[in-house]
């Protein structure tokens, strides 16, 4: 998820896929990967915690 200044990386790989991907590599797309699992996972727990909490009402 780092670095973070002057602004988080995975969010300048976001601007960069968003503006058309030009240029980049397969580095580049693996970068995207790499930085952008843990919120991945952030959100799959999220999502597993909100169901089982529906479920167990």
């Amino acid at each position: 998820m780092a670095p973070f200044f002057p602004e988080p990386h995975i969010y300048g790989k976001l601007k960069w896929i968003i503006g058309g991907a030009h240029g980049m590599g397969f580095m580049d797309w693996f970068d995207v990967l790499l930085h952008g699992f843990p919120f991945v996972l952030l959100i799959r727990l999220i999502v597993l915690k909100l169901f089982k909490l529906k479920i167990s009402k």
